[in-house]
């Protein structure tokens, strides 16, 4: 898919998406967290992101990182280094966390006991 990224309504939508993920977490002294903290930022970055990307389009994976690297040059020209720096360890660790983020979660069921 060919999309001219420096189309205003192509920016728009980027900034739309930053502004959205950027109000649900907080990424403040990302570069101080350990790797596993920073390993669930970006599964929230990637969730929030899918969701957002999923009402305008409907992306594959490999447009999914396309977009995603899109993303975090933008956010590297308007001088946001954070949170291009969480899009890119998003981008480097797609697999993983595309395979944590599919993965099925295991419902357990627990017992109440009422109160006697």
């Amino acid at each position: 898919m060919k999309v001219n990224v420096n189309h205003p309504s192509f920016i728009s939508f980027l900034e739309s998406i930053s502004n959205n993920i950027l109000s649900a977490i907080k990424i403040e002294d990302y570069f101080n967290l350990t790797p596993d903290k920073k390993l669930t930022v970006s599964f929230t970055v990637l969730n929030i992101l899918k969701n957002s990307a999923k009402v305008k389009a409907n992306l594959s994976d490999a447009e999914l990182k396309s977009f995603i690297t899109v993303l975090c040059k933008k956010n590297e020209e308007n001088e946001n280094y954070e949170f291009a720096a969480v899009l890119n360890d998003v981008v480097t660790n797609y697999d993983k966390i595309n395979e944590i983020s599919n993965s099925p979660k295991k419902l357990t069921k627990k017992k109440i006991n009422p109160q006697q």
